[in-house]
């Protein structure tokens, strides 16, 4: 499974649903995250969806883009309702790939403010948005419908206590959800929700903590920094540390001359590597080139899916493709003065227009 940390690695009430129609999770890996998650779990031809309570553990791996977003899906809209609104497109870049090492050691040096380090309150404020498949039931002649979930997280810096407001966008409107919306605290001994270090080697080991054998590699090191923007508002010196890590991963590539979905530009950080299920993958990171700070997450499949374990069921391959399509867009990060700033939900300015178009359900 690929790279995204999506809706469900910011701490929902917790669900283990069985989607109906869902492949089963057979690879061991699973994202950086020892909160609570939706995990995906299927039984061939069963028609049966249950919830129970659970609280999962998991760690650091390459699933962290993916793997989040298949878990988005079971808390998306039904099968049958109208796919959301087609997603904007990012813009590629004539610039040639190079080494990230040199330009991410020159970036840490340099950086400028972002509005994490020029606010001020006592919340930090987080909010992305995530194009998904929602990945219930077998797919249709066009695959699996695309959906749109924006999440705002409001967090004190002890993670004592916050608040998360999750909705969907679809063609007829802004949706909220309030079954994943509410109060929100971290948990204790969770080091994502614990203040990130300030020096790389620090970092590393912050990231890492709770990762098994093997779970040390350059795309666990990606996949936890898109998670640290999960749960943070990074300030300056902990982005100077993070670009200072990025640079130490071997095989990273950087390719300026990018734009992510709502047309910010920025330079994309590539991880080329092969999964432990032999598929080939890029992970990429795409930053803004002056602040650091990050501005989408996505995973791309990058040649030939090789034959997988039969009990998957015919349409596993289908399903990785699927999981590379989604994508991370991280629209804001700063401090606020309390959990109700900015507006929350279908109540944001970019998001009011929709609700007016919304047919009861």
């Amino acid at each position: 499974m690929p790279l995204i940390p999506t809706a469900s690695t910011v701490r929902f009430p917790t669900r283990e649903t069985n989607c109906p129609g869902s492949p089963p999770n057979l690879n061991k890996e699973t994202p950086h995250q020892r909160s609570p998650t939706r995990t995906v779990r299927y039984s061939p031809g069963s028609t049966n969806d249950t919830t129970r309570t659970t609280m999962i553990r998991t760690r650091t791996g390459t699933t962290l883009l993916a793997a989040s977003l298949l878990l988005a899906a079971c808390a998306g809209p039904s099968a049958n309702e109208n796919p959301g609104p087609p997603p904007p497109t990012s813009s590629p870049s004539s610039a040639p790939p190079m080494p990230a090492g040199p330009v991410l050691t020159r970036l840490a040096a340099t950086l400028t403010d972002a509005p994490a380090d020029t606010t001020r309150g006592g919340y930090q404020y987080v909010e992305r948005r995530t194009w998904y498949r929602d990945l219930i039931g077998p797919p249709g002649p066009t695959g699996w419908p695309e959906r749109i979930r924006v999440d705002q997280l409001w967090r004190t810096d002890d993670a004592a206590k916050g608040r998360l407001v999750s909705v969907h966008l679809e063609t007829h409107g802004c949706i909220p959800d309030d079954g994943e919306s509410g109060s929100w605290a971290g948990r204790t001994g969770d080091r994502f929700d614990q203040p990130p270090p300030r020096q790389p080697d620090a970092l590393r080991t912050h990231l890492l903590i709770a990762g098994g054998p093997g779970e040390n590699r350059p795309q666990d090191i990606v996949g936890g920094i898109a998670m640290l923007y999960e749960r943070h508002a990074l300030t300056r010196p902990v982005r100077a540390a993070v670009l200072r890590l990025l640079a130490q991963q071997p095989g990273l590539l950087a390719q300026a001359g990018v734009t992510d979905r709502i047309q910010r530009p920025g330079t994309d950080l590539i991880l080329p590597y092969t999964d432990r299920s032999g598929v080939p993958r890029r992970d990429i990171l795409t930053i803004d080139a002056r602040s650091g700070v990050l501005l989408a997450a996505r995973s791309v499949i990058t040649g030939p899916i090789p034959p997988q374990d039969p009990r998957l069921g015919p349409d596993f391959p289908t399903l990785i493709v699927a999981e590379a399509a989604n994508y991370r867009l991280y629209v804001d990060s700063r401090r606020t003065p309390n959990a109700h700033t900015p507006a929350a939900g279908c109540q944001q300015p970019t998001l009011r227009s929709t609700q007016s178009n919304t047919s009861p359900r």
